[in-house]
């Protein structure tokens, strides 16, 4: 527990982990990518879930004492969210099935979120989460590849010979390519685990890049999403390709964003009055792979919908079963519905508070380093991309946690300051060797986001990385 409480504080051991994650965040990271899992009497552990046990307690002590920052809206609304979900499960499918569930919802939604909330506190913690998940993806693609073509789920086939796993679920292909799964039990929720990479990997990975190594990258993750062949990520993920074209070629437009807004808001309100459908509906019809997919996803938000308004305060539960006719699959795929249904509209609007809480503070933070001003563009593209694709993928097992995590370490913005150090000071600023047995500057301990040499000012850095303006981010 001390290790990882120690983790919250870089600053306090300079020199130790530049470049890598915390090692929580790093089994955290890894065991998404794990297939195994482990029934323990009535409850059904996976690696994930497992890793959370471990670090919740610690994670949430470094929460209580401070040590992540201030306490702001999104770490109540979850909190909350999380004692709403088992006050509906209490209520409605009873005590036994309330006890099961509390504890595996309340890691799975706060714990994922202190994990990022806690342990990234600085821009090379952040950069080096999105490194080691950009290298997951890349260390999958060959394998996706081949289970596109061949249709063979090779990584999955191996990992059930080791130890009881998913079985490959079945699926129809698209295009004359099978839609690739690999370990993720469903090819959606693998296209929306790369679709999380795409806009960080580009702005992020890519921060004082080559031109061609910045567009490398994003293009590897856009290749990986679309062999999931799923219409919620690739949608997804051309949402982020033209924020960012569009951030690229009126890079010298200040009010670029706002003009942006402002046209998609114009343009909303065009199509709901010139057209005969609602624009939700146009959305889903275009953006499909099929009409049947399209047509499917319309009628799960109208009777989502009427399910809310017969059930608005604590929702249908867990066990129980969701309005619907007859030839619909109860399959609900639409994570932003999904709350509202299961555990009534405060659980729907907490969950949106949490996500747009934190998406408009990150927005609107001022005083940042033109380092940390690179990275927020590109979390908050990413944010968009999860948000878009929530409206047509439901974020459930692994894809709900990388979620989760990625929101609470989106945190460290908020607490990131463009401090250099005075000119008087900077001479009695003493020089510690960093594992890479390389010089830089030891900052004193101050308060998270203040270490200069994390923020990305001049002062601090490796000279290994001084030509690319700090490694490469």
């Amino acid at each position: 527990m001390a290790n990882i409480i120690e983790a919250a504080h870089p600053q306090s051991a300079v020199g130790t982990r530049f470049g890598r994650p915390t090692w929580p965040v790093t089994l955290l990271l890894l065991s998404l990518a794990v297939p195994f899992f482990f029934p323990i009497g009535p409850l059904l552990l996976t690696a994930d879930r497992i890793v959370l046990l471990g670090v919740f307690l610690p994670c949430l002590i470094i929460w209580l004492r401070g040590g992540a920052g201030p306490k702001i809206l999104p770490d109540y609304a979850l909190l909350l969210y999380c004692l709403w979900m088992s006050l509906s499960t209490f209520i409605r499918d009873g005590p036994s099935v309330a006890t099961e569930s509390a504890g595996i919802n309340l890691i799975e939604t706060f714990g994922a979120y202190l994990v990022g909330r806690c342990l990234v506190r600085d821009a090379d913690g952040f950069f080096a989460l999105a490194r080691l998940l950009f290298l997951m993806i890349l260390v999958m693609l060959p394998f996706a590849i081949h289970e596109s073509l061949t249709g063979r789920n090779i990584l999955l086939e191996f990992a059930n010979r080791v130890w009881p796993s998913y079985a490959d679920v079945m699926k129809e292909p698209r295009w004359g390519l099978d839609r690739v799964a690999l370990t993720f039990y469903h090819p959606i929720l693998y296209g929306t685990f790369c679709g999380a990479c795409f806009g960080i990997s580009y702005y992020v990975l890519g921060h004082k890049s080559s031109p061609f190594m910045r567009a490398f990258r994003p293009s590897l993750v856009g290749l990986s999403i679309f062999l999931s062949l799923s219409s919620g990520p690739i949608t997804a993920m051309v949402a982020q390709l033209g924020l960012i074209l569009w951030d690229r070629v009126l890079a010298g437009f200040k009010k670029r964003w706002l003009v942006l807004v402002s046209g998609v808001s114009l343009l909303w309100t065009g199509l709901a009055i010139a057209a005969n459908r609602s624009v939700p509906e146009l959305f889903l019809t275009y953006f499909a792979f099929n009409p049947a997919t399209a047509y499917n996803r319309i009628r799960i938000w109208e009777f989502g919908v009427i399910n809310v308004k017969q059930n608005p305060i604590l929702g249908t539960g867990i066990t129980g079963d969701w309005f619907r006719p007859w030839w619909m699959s109860g399959s609900m795929d639409m994570f932003w519905l999904v709350p509202a249904v299961k555990y009534g509209l405060p659980a729907g609007i907490l969950m949106h508070v949490a996500f747009l809480g934190m998406f408009v503070m990150v927005m609107l933070k001022k005083g940042l380093s033109e380092r940390a001003q690179t990275y927020r563009t590109g979390i908050l593209i990413s944010l968009v991309g999860f948000y878009l694709a929530g409206w047509t993928v439901h974020y459930w097992k692994v894809v709900y946690v990388l979620f989760l995590l990625l929101l609470g370490a989106s945190s460290w913005l908020l607490t990131d300051t463009a401090r250099p150090i005075p000119d008087d000071k900077a001479g009695d600023v003493p020089r510690v060797k960093n594992h890479l047995n390389l010089t830089r500057r030891a900052i004193p301990n101050g308060p998270v986001g203040s270490n200069p040499a994390r923020q990305g000012g001049t002062t601090g850095r490796y000279s290994r990385f001084s030509a690319r303006g700090g490694t490469g981010r």
